[in-house]
């Protein structure tokens, strides 16, 4: 499926129930602008529409998925992960990037689920940080040893997934779109 074309910035509507943005305001961690957009959202019958850039789409299924893969109650998981999917939908049908043939990896699924964990973790780590995970933090996340890290990072940079700077730190730089990374785990 071809990826519809918007300009960086354009915002798109995202419909939501009243109780599925009730159950994101209480549930989870949003900075204060994302949480105004949610309460100022505009009502549209028995739902409410926020407008939202792709950035804040991102962020906000970030939160939203890292409240779900926490939560005990069954009810509020459902609603969680209905609204996960309707923002993973939006992702896969717009794009604000612009294409650059050289330097993103083509293949839709060219690496392994492990492989694919590494990569949406540094995606958001530097989202989240505004800078690049060390591999301390990697070893952190995952629970694994220092050698374990630092395989798996010349791994995904010979794969062409990744590129960094030897000897610098926290230098690693994706070379895949969001849209081509799994969801964090």
């Amino acid at each position: 499926m071809r990826r519809k074309r918007i300009k960086p910035g354009q915002f798109v509507d995202v419909k939501l129930t009243r109780r599925e943005r009730d159950v994101i305001l209480e549930r989870t961690l949003l900075d204060d602008e994302m949480e105004e957009r949610l309460r100022g959202a505009t009502a549209s019958g028995s739902n409410v529409v926020v407008q939202l850039t792709l950035d804040d789409v991102d962020d906000l299924a970030g939160h939203v998925a890292a409240e779900a893969n926490h939560c005990s109650e069954p009810r509020v998981r459902r609603v969680l992960d209905a609204v996960h999917d309707r923002l993973a939908t939006i992702e896969r049908t717009f794009t604000d990037e612009e294409e650059a043939p050289e330097a993103v990896v083509r293949d839709s699924k060219p690496f392994t689920a492990k492989q694919g964990q590494y990569l949406v973790y540094i995606h958001y780590y530097t989202k989240i940080h505004g800078r690049p995970p060390a591999e301390a933090d990697l070893q952190r996340f995952f629970r694994v040893t220092p050698p374990v890290v630092h395989q798996m990072i010349k791994t995904l940079e010979a794969r062409g997934f990744i590129e960094r700077q030897a000897g610098v730190a926290r230098s690693i730089r994706l070379r895949l779109t969001r849209a081509q990374l799994p969801d964090l785990e």
